[in-house]
């Protein structure tokens, strides 16, 4: 079983899948555009589910949904977010443990006070970190990622955030 365990082969192929998610947790401060001095701290909470296609050996292309639940001084706000993403593993696909390259776009929109005002939102988020496989087909992952997200509408704001993740992947071998 050991031995097993040391050779096993990932499933990081061309025609492969992925499907799994991660979540996160990190404090931020953000700004108001047009007031600098404007800052605030907040808590969020990002939960995500992925889908993604192996387009050839370690390359992938995919999408994610996020649920964001943000604590701020004065409410909670929740919302959904959409993203777009390409992820690149560095080693060779039979290695146990590799190292993983993500970029992504995202966009989305947010109700608050009551659903009365509505702010869209949009930014690019970059990501990396090892993903330690189980075996061939299940996998666990930890990582950095830092997100620039900026808010349209009521609030003219920009999020820097910078994020510690852990996640599984599952890996659909083609047949």
């Amino acid at each position: 079983t050991l031995f097993s365990f040391f050779t096993t082969n990932a499933q990081i192929t061309k025609g492969n899948w992925m499907v799994g998610g991660n979540g996160s947790f990190s404090n931020l401060e953000s700004y108001n555009n047009n007031y600098k001095n404007d800052k605030r701290k907040t808590s969020e909470l990002d939960i995500k589910a992925n889908v993604g296609y192996f387009f050839i050996d370690k390359l992938q292309a995919g999408a994610k949904i996020s649920y964001l639940l943000k604590k701020i001084p004065q409410d909670n706000l929740s919302w959904l977010k959409y993203e777009l993403y390409s992820r690149y593993y560095i080693l060779k696909p039979e290695k146990i443990v590799n190292i993983y390259l993500e970029a992504g776009y995202f966009f989305g929109n947010h109700l608050f006070n009551n659903n009365l005002y509505k702010d869209n939102l949009n930014g690019y988020s970059l990501s990396a970190g090892p993903t330690i496989f189980f075996n061939s087909s299940v996998a666990m992952e930890m990582g950095v990622s830092y997100s620039s997200t900026k808010f349209k509408g009521v609030n003219d704001s920009t999020e820097n955030n910078l994020q510690f993740i852990l996640g599984f992947q599952i890996f659909l071998e083609k047949r």
